[in-house]
């Protein structure tokens, strides 16, 4: 049989426009001969559809618009995700469903039995589970059809404790399926592709079946789906795998021997480039946006921004601003001129000196004995922020904020500063490994200036500031942040691991102090397991008698 993936990129909410491209791919399949043709899950809606689901008429046009697919009475078979009423009187009133659409009718419905709710998922807010599924007969074949979190019960690909008390594969496994389709729309973190690989490697020889892997490939949002779809032999060998983080049409025979593939590279800096430069381009694409602005102040975070900008918009759509103070020294103006230079992009220098003696003679905020007090550090802050909201305001564009994890983490930032814009694209990165992308960025050529690596990070607040006065050194910070947020360990387990106890404590009762701030950011596009995002869900009000 062949079978194709369509690894589309929907928005959500954009069921007309998400209806005629999923049309497009299947006549394309069709022509190429495909039997089936599989699309992500809630194609007609984008994934994560949200609170739209509790709108009736967005429910109501999804099953239209499937209709619409129905009757277009291709050769290829359909397997589409939607999002269905749920027939029975209790539970729900939604279910998360799939769609298998062949000869203009819809033959076949199932729908999602595990709604994960951990990290950035609710799904049980909108859908009732489905509670059986049971395999079809389909040209000679005995197929199984499973949304998303179905196909990863017991498995590694889940948090440890196990969620869940029912298995879907089993049943299909009992039936001997020959081929499990899985329709999914799998946010991407560092790493995850490798992982859903072996795992679903491991399953394809388990149950001795062929699965078909179909993920949603673009941005909602904070969230980047990375693609990489692909079809298992029985033996767990990939018989064809598409793309990374674009659209694709793949088309494979599950007669057709699998070939030997090489190990695949660890290429970690690479698909970290490649998920931030399409979270940016489907924010503003999606927005209706082409154009971006952010500060650009010589340093490495505003650098690396401003290359993930113009890789994703084109060097044409990007500004960067300069808004050097009594503080900047003169190199932070010349390699931030290098660095637009090398790009590209344009500039625009607007000197914030007078703007500041204005404020500080108004609010009569001048630091004791000509010291430069925090208001006075985030007064200038605010200053850059207003200026690059008004001329974006006044241009169309959308300004860029360029905080990274680290900073977010303890509160390093300034409120309605340099906190100030539509979206952080390196928000879930440390300063470590925002260093090590900056390297990646360099591999073939010079694009950041060397000296703006070189040179230790400052803010330029205040006359010789450097981060390491207010923070402890990126290196040892990284670790524990690491450790906390994204392996979850205690107080306890990350001293043990050799850090000291006074440093790991004053760094957690930050990064717990500054949840407000958080709270208030631009939302930054989710690259590890655990970002600043809606996934985590603390409450700013809250003892911290838990940090000890």
């Amino acid at each position: 049989m062949k079978i194709a993936i369509a690894q589309i990129n929907p928005k959500v909410g954009d069921i007309a426009a998400n209806t005629v491209k999923i049309a497009a791919f299947a006549r394309k399949a069709e022509s190429l001969g495909a039997d089936i043709v599989v699309f992500p899950e809630l194609a007609l809606t984008g994934y994560p559809p949200l609170d739209l689901l509790e709108k009736k008429d967005f429910i109501l046009e999804n099953l239209a618009a499937l209709k619409s697919l129905s009757s277009l009475r291709l050769k290829t078979a359909l397997a589409v995700g939607f999002v269905d009423f749920n027939p029975a009187r209790k539970g729900k009133e939604l279910l998360n469903s799939i769609a298998f659409i062949s000869g203009g009718k819809i033959l076949q419905k199932r729908s999602k039995s595990l709604l994960p709710t951990y990290d950035i998922f609710d799904e049980a807010r909108y859908f009732e589970p489905a509670t059986t599924n049971q395999p079809f007969r389909f040209r000679g074949e005995l197929i199984g059809l499973t949304v998303c979190e179905d196909i990863w019960a017991e498995t590694a690909l889940l948090p440890k404790r196990l969620l869940y008390r029912n298995n879907p594969v089993k049943t299909l496994r009992a039936m001997k399926t020959s081929i499990i389709i899985n329709i999914s729309a799998s946010p991407y973190f560092r790493g995850k592709n490798a992982r859903r690989r072996a795992i679903l490697s491991g399953l394809a020889k388990k149950m001795k079946s062929h699965i078909i892997y179909a993920n949603q490939v673009g941005a909602n949002d904070e969230l980047i789906f990375d693609g990489n779809s692909f079809l298992l032999a029985p033996s767990g060998r990939v018989l064809a795998a598409a793309g990374a983080f674009k659209e694709d049409l793949l088309l494979a025979d599950t007669c057709a021997v699998p070939e030997v593939s090489a190990p695949r590279p660890d290429e970690d800096a690479d698909e970290i480039l490649s998920a931030l430069t399409l979270g940016i381009r489907d924010y503003f694409q999606k927005l209706g946006f082409k154009k971006a602005v952010l500060g650009l102040s010589g340093g490495i975070d505003s650098a690396v921004v401003a290359v993930l900008a113009a890789g994703a918009l084109g060097p044409e759509n990007v500004t960067g601003v300069l808004m050097p103070s009594v503080y900047t020294a003169k190199r932070s103006v010349t390699d931030a001129l290098s660095l637009a230079n090398n790009l590209g992009i344009k500039t625009r220098t607007l000197p914030i000196k007078d703007i500041y003696s204005k404020f500080l003679k108004t609010l009569k905020a001048g630091g004791p004995r000509g010291a430069v007090s925090l208001t006075m550090q985030n007064l200038q802050a605010r200053i850059r922020g207003t200026i690059l909201m008004a001329l974006a305001n006044s241009n169309n564009w959308l300004a860029l904020t360029t905080g990274n994890k680290s900073e977010i983490a303890l509160g390093y930032c300034t409120l309605y500063g340099d906190t100030a814009g539509a979206i952080a694209p390196i928000a879930d990165l440390l300063k470590t490994e925002v260093y090590r992308l900056a390297g990646r960025i360099n591999r073939d050529s010079e694009i950041i200036p060397r000296a703006i690596i070189k040179r230790p990070p400052t803010a330029e607040l205040k006359p010789g500031q450097k981060d390491q006065d207010d923070l402890p050194p990126y290196a040892t910070l990284d670790a524990v942040i690491r450790l906390y947020m994204e392996e979850n360990r205690t107080p306890r387990e990350i001293i043990r691991k050799g850090y000291k106890p006074e440093l790991v404590l004053s760094i957690l009762r930050r990064i717990e102090a500054n949840e407000y701030k958080r709270k208030q950011l631009p939302i930054g596009l989710k690259v590890t397991e655990k970002s600043f995002g809606y996934g985590r869900k603390m409450p700013i009000v809250k003892a911290m008698g838990f940090i000890k």
